[in-house]
């Protein structure tokens, strides 16, 4: 740094150094307050938008339980379906629409409208991304794409519930990709293909082993 020979030299440098970097400092300075200050109303932003599709959930699961315990209503199932829509329509792109069409799938595969639950588990799967650069644990689209094989399967369709469980890895939940596929090709006709997939299935998961060991019998010899 350079030495001043004098107060008035100095006053007279620092005047110099103001006048040529005085308004990029301010400007710097006004940038930074104006980041923080937007960073702070986006975080207060996105909360309030996360606590209010939380609350949209939690309506949606207390009242898809009633359909559980076969207590729902025509007008219970009317504001099931309204709490839903405004789940979907408002927040989207959050990771509780994607666990309220889980629920909503399982209501209408109570009901038997296999149509509407295969909507709602596509959904699912072909929405991965959720806002702001996030994505929801592999392991939920994984067990999407396992209930709408079996709502395949209620329909009829085993070749495209055999594709759905094919096509991809199923990473932790190989057992009952494995039992789906054996399922299929029960339905297909092919037995031997049938028990190899539950005998895999068992492997996988002993634990299991009673349940599926009664599909093996079923096949006979």
């Amino acid at each position: 740094m350079a030495s001043y020979a004098n107060d008035e030299e100095q006053v007279e440098a620092l005047k110099r150094w103001w006048q040529e970097n005085g308004t990029s400092l301010l400007t710097g300075i006004v940038i930074v307050l104006l980041v923080l200050f937007g960073s702070r109303q986006w975080q207060g932003a996105q909360l309030a938008k996360a606590e209010a599709a939380s609350d949209l959930y939690e309506d949606v699961v207390q009242l898809a339980l009633l359909d559980q315990a076969s207590a729902l209503t025509a007008e219970s199932m009317a504001q099931l379906e309204s709490s839903y829509d405004e789940l979907r329509n408002e927040f989207e792109d959050s990771i509780y629409a994607r666990y309220g069409a889980m629920m909503m799938a399982t209501v209408y595969v109570n009901q038997e409208n296999y149509d509407q639950a295969a909507t709602e588990l596509n959904w699912i799967i072909d929405n991965p991304e959720l806002g702001f650069m996030q994505k929801a644990e592999e392991e939920l689209f994984l067990t999407a794409r396992l209930r709408l094989a079996r709502v395949k399967l209620a329909q009829g369709l085993a070749q495209e519930a055999l594709t759905i469980v094919t096509e991809v890895e199923p990473g932790a939940l190989a057992a009952g990709f494995a039992e789906v596929q054996g399922d299929a090709y029960l339905q297909l006709g092919q037995s031997e293909q049938a028990r190899s997939a539950y005998e895999r299935a068992i492997s996988l998961e002993p634990d299991n082993a009673s349940f599926i060991d009664l599909k093996i019998r079923g096949i006979g010899s």
